[in-house]
């Protein structure tokens, strides 16, 4: 067990180092080429790290979602409880539990609608990703091993799922759960799981295999233009888009995880590791962090006003406070659950 830890701390640097750039996109935005695969690179690690035959699919499947469906519902009812009391009228917070269960961002593609009708809306924006990804476990886990025993399978599989994110791409409304986009987010899983058979991350990666994929992913980005898996935008050609979509996710990812495996034992790779070990907390209470951060500090200074390196200043000590803040949360609220456990387990 020490020796698989030893050999995947990279992946968590790379989960860190994803997490980092997630968190500064939400607090005043990034270039383009730092963001366009930071969400696809987590399925692609979590294939990556699966082993075929490591249990039955209900076993896995309830594993899955003890680790996913519980931290979402539970962070949703403390961000729900927290935002009744400070901000938000009846009908507000009706809305905002509607979203909590649909969990998706918004109702219609941003680029599509006006006029949307935004759900996620108490500081859970970025907890779409867990249902998201339950969701995908649920295809991928069913058809992982027999895809992985067979390159037919696996291309029939891939295929198949790639022409029903195709087809639902021209539905009008996002679907919740994000059903629509979990076909190609499991196929993101299978070239995961493909590498991991063939060890491609474990080699060593050479200048020319950096330098290509760096040019096939900025040039395939500016030839696709903008993408945003959470709202079903894969680029400017809508569904036939997804190749390019595709494209820019492995590409993207190679370079988050070459760069990770680079850096895994500095004090830069050791911090983005840790950061990698607590994914769940972070995506699920940085953005409350980022907002009252900014509440706060409003209070005192025009935030607004801020511009280059002081604006960037800001941005860094907002986002640190929110990474601090959110870990603390995570270890308070993780302590009390042992303690109620015990508890339970002691009445018993």
């Amino acid at each position: 067990m020490a020796e698989n830890k030893v050999t995947y701390k990279y992946l968590d640097v790379a989960r860190g180092l994803a997490l980092l750039l997630v968190m500064i996109s939400h607090a005043h935005g990034l270039n383009r080429f730092l963001i366009y695969y930071y969400i696809q690179v987590f399925f692609i690690i979590s294939g990556y790290t699966y082993r075929p035959g490591r249990g039955t699919y209900g076993e896995t499947i309830k594993k899955k979602a003890k680790r996913l469906l519980i931290p979402y519902f539970g962070y949703s009812a403390l961000l729900w409880c927290f935002y009744a009391l400070i901000r938000r009228d009846g009908a507000a917070m009706k809305q905002s539990l509607f979203g909590v269960f649909y969990s998706r961002f918004c109702l219609y593609k941003t680029t599509a609608h006006e006029d949307n009708v935004y759900l996620l809306d108490i500081a859970n924006g970025a907890m779409w990703y867990l249902t998201a990804f339950f969701v995908t476990s649920l295809i991928f886990y069913l058809v992982a091993d027999k895809c992985l025993s067979s390159w037919k399978i696996c291309t029939v599989t891939s295929i198949v799922l790639l022409v029903a994110t195709g087809i639902l791409n021209g539905l009008p409304i996002l679907l919740p759960w994000s059903i629509d986009t979990a076909g190609i987010a499991a196929v993101l899983m299978l070239i995961g799981a493909l590498l991991r058979k063939y060890e491609f991350f474990d080699r060593p990666f050479s200048f020319w295999m950096v330098a290509g994929a760096l040019v096939l992913y900025v040039s395939t980005v500016e030839f696709n233009g903008r993408l945003n898996m959470s709202i079903r935008e894969y680029g400017k050609f809508e569904a036939l888009s997804i190749p390019f979509f595709l494209v820019v996710s492995v590409t993207g990812s190679m370079l988050c995880i070459w760069v990770s495996k680079w850096i895994q034992n500095t004090v830069c790779g050791k911090f983005l590791s840790y950061l990698g070990t607590h994914t769940i907390e972070l995506m699920c209470l940085h953005m409350v962090g980022l907002e009252v951060f900014e509440i706060v500090a409003s209070r005192f200074v025009d935030v607004n006003a801020f511009t280059g390196a002081i604006k960037w200043i800001y941005v860094a000590v907002r986002v640190t406070a929110a990474v601090g803040a959110a870990l603390a949360g995570g270890a308070v609220i993780h302590w009390l659950g042992r303690r109620f456990t015990k508890t339970k387990r002691g009445l018993v």
